[in-house]
């Protein structure tokens, strides 16, 4: 199985990776907004957050690109907005995807998160009074 693994940078970026180690996945294959030599990953996109929509349209055929060529069975995010882009390009190309909502958000579903669960295959929350509607707790991940 070929899993893209996308987040950005900082807190959602190490989730991502405690995340990896769990996966029995013979291919992974990375997508971060840090710099590729600091970040260890194969793929980059500008950072932005979804208040800043025009950032992420201009990077959507980048997205595209990725998701083409890679040609994952699975894409994964923990988020933030770009990792919404390129789900969103995952969900267009029909490849299943995977939100994992931050561990941060105990209260409320992130933005991005609200936005994933519109289109996503999956979106998991890691806190089981979040659970409702296509938001499923499978127990706690990280």
């Amino acid at each position: 199985m070929k899993v893209l693994m996308v987040a950005s940078f900082g807190g959602h970026w190490v989730q991502l990776q405690r995340l990896s180690a769990l996966l029995d996945a013979e291919d992974r294959v990375y997508v971060s907004t840090a710099d590729r030599q600091n970040a260890g990953a194969t793929y980059y996109l500008d950072d932005f957050s979804v208040h800043e929509l025009w950032r992420g349209v201009i990077q959507l055929p980048k997205a595209f690109k990725m998701v083409r060529e890679c040609h994952p069975d699975l894409i994964i995010s923990t988020g933030a907005a770009p990792g919404l882009l390129v789900l969103f390009a995952g969900f267009l190309l029909r490849r299943k995807t995977l939100w994992v909502d931050s561990i941060a958000n105990c209260r409320r579903l992130s933005l991005s998160g609200r936005v994933a669960r519109l289109f996503a295959s999956e979106v998991l929350t890691q806190w089981p009074e979040l659970a409702r509607g296509r938001v499923r707790y499978l127990g706690r991940l990280l």
